[in-house]
């Protein structure tokens, strides 16, 4: 899964490029669901969750090269739903930050339509999260490829270990002015990691991280998950409007848990496979 140089590579550089973990069978499955909610929102939306409605337009309103978001795939699609517990992306997870479980904080679909100029700026996640503890990774999913022109991941290494953004530095406000600084660098100030669709990388709820346009004529579809530590507790000073807040089932300073915020269980992942669906695929890697 991952060896030791992995792990402390990750642990110096705060993130780390993967490699392969589904096979194009399973990516087609995956756009052909994404495609499924996509012209539910175009007709109108679902309602039923607060962040179904959040990071997109509706009823074909999206301008032309948007970037889109779809937040909670795994409420909707039971192959989003799948990947929560997959063996490779839940072991690498855990060994990543060194614990036994890991709970979803939440997914979400990034879309780049072809000629896209929209960009992300150098940002760090974690203070956009109302959650008490950075023990959080990102798994960062290509349902494309992902290269440079594309707008594929950029990252800063060992940005979530510069003492500029530590405890220190928050105390005394600096941070900030740091972080505004870091926001405006151009995207070849970080390190791409170009993927190609099924390879994943993770990187660190600290590590600042960007994508430029997709300047192709391709699509640059991205599925991520964001996983935390078994044990994460809620802290709602640090960002109490989030969409998600409305779902807690705990109170502030108590641990994240809840049925929209389910622990990922590797153990199952057979059990899916051998949906009827999913029979021949199951049959075939256990061959």
């Amino acid at each position: 899964m991952v060896d030791e140089s992995q792990i402390s590579f990750f642990q110096e550089n705060g993130y780390l490029s993967y490699g392969s973990v589904l096979q194009m069978d399973e990516i087609k499955e995956l756009r052909r669901d994404l495609n499924k909610v996509i012209q539910i929102e175009f007709d109108g939306g679902d309602d039923t969750e607060p962040e179904f409605r959040y990071g997109h337009r509706r009823k074909n309103e999206d301008e032309v090269g948007a970037i889109t978001q779809f937040v909670n795939m795994w409420k909707r699609q039971p192959s989003y739903e799948r990947l929560l517990h997959h063996p490779i992306i839940s072991g690498i997870a855990c060994a990543l930050l060194g614990v036994k479980r890991v709970r979803l904080w939440h997914d979400q679909i990034i879309s780049k339509p072809p000629k896209d100029n929209g960009k992300f700026n150098f940002h760090q996640d974690f203070y956009f999260w109302p959650l008490d503890h950075p023990q959080i990774v990102t798994c960062w999913l290509a349902l494309d490829d992902a290269t440079i022109d594309s707008g594929c991941m950029h990252v800063i290494p060992r940005s979530h270990i510069d003492e500029k953004f530590g405890s220190v530095a928050r105390a005394e406000g600096t941070y900030k002015t740091e972080r505004e600084l870091i926001s405006q660098k151009n995207i070849d100030f970080g390190t791409p990691v170009e993927l190609m669709a099924g390879e994943c990388m993770f990187h660190h709820c600290l590590n600042f991280h960007a994508t430029p346009p997709n300047i192709t004529n391709q699509q640059r579809r991205a599925h991520i998950m964001i996983f935390m530590a078994e044990g994460t507790k809620v802290n709602l000073s640090q960002s109490a409007n989030h969409v998600l807040v409305s779902r807690f089932e705990v109170d502030d300073g108590q641990e994240l848990i809840g049925s929209g915020f389910p622990l990922s269980e590797p153990e199952i992942w057979d059990g899916w496979r051998v949906e009827k669906a999913f029979a021949n695929k199951h049959e075939i890697r256990q061959n």
